[in-house]
């Protein structure tokens, strides 16, 4: 990317040349620096700094300064074009990426849980972690929410037949073996309503649950078995659900 297009160099002067290859060559201090700065490093005259920014074309130091910041973090995006910066990822998180009827299934998990006498989450990594979240922040609200990453736990011991038990499952690909082995283990699946939030709603994991609510992410992973995908869409949802139980508790 060039730094000023319509420069010809060839026409400049030779006190020209060494402001510009100076500039060039410390283009990272150039927005941290005074006229007074660049002229005395560049072994030359306030004046001819001057002279040159007004031949690139521009007005003032301050106009010049923020053109080579603009250039500087142009460059950087355009060499890391991989990295999505704040506003980028709230961009991307808009309800195109949820199925067209994301809200009436929110809610009607969040109905499923209202009345629940256990609500139990689980996840693994990522999904493990976000599993503890929301279960936290509804047993805060005073429902009896809990969470559990140890899936080999027998989670048969708090699913009596007497109460409305509720199984929330959080797995990106849908395809996590250890969720799986949880739901085909369960004795009597009759006493448990199972839900799923997964981006793939083709998954062994949507398929062998009652309902599940889906978004569309890209997957992304390191070495094969590291997964890096966001899990915003999945937060969303999850933070969406809260609300819905929020307001259930203060105005049941």
């Amino acid at each position: 990317m060039a730094l000023f297009e319509q420069l010809n160099l060839n026409k400049l002067s030779a006190v020209e040349q060494e402001i510009y290859r100076f500039i060039v060559n410390h283009l990272e201090k150039i927005p941290y620096m005074r006229v007074r700065d660049i002229a005395d490093d560049a072994h030359v005259s306030s004046t001819s700094v001057f002279r040159f920014i007004q031949k690139v074309g521009f007005q003032s130091f301050p106009e010049f300064r923020f053109y080579i910041k603009n250039h500087l973090e142009k460059a950087h995006f355009d060499a890391h074009p991989e990295h999505l910066g704040l506003e980028a990822r709230i961009k991307g998180l808009n309800m195109q990426i949820f199925h067209p009827d994301a809200e009436y299934q929110i809610r009607k998990l969040a109905e499923a849980m209202r009345d629940a006498d256990l609500i139990l989450f689980m996840g693994m990594g990522a999904s493990g972690a976000i599993a503890q979240y929301v279960a936290r922040k509804l047993a805060s609200l005073g429902y009896f929410s809990i969470s559990i990453d140890e899936l080999t736990y027998p989670i048969k011991s708090f699913l009596r037949k007497d109460q409305k038990n509720v199984l929330v499952f959080l797995s990106v690909s849908g395809e996590t073996k250890e969720l799986i082995e949880v739901i085909t283990g369960l004795d009597n699946q009759a006493i448990v309503q199972k839900y799923c939030i997964t981006s793939n709603r083709e998954s062994t994991l949507a398929r062998l649950c009652d309902y599940s609510i889906e978004y569309a992410i890209k997957e992304e992973r390191k070495d094969i078995f590291l997964d890096l995908t966001s899990q915003l869409p999945s937060v969303a949802i999850l933070e969406t659900l809260i609300g819905y139980l929020q307001d259930y508790r203060s105005n049941p």
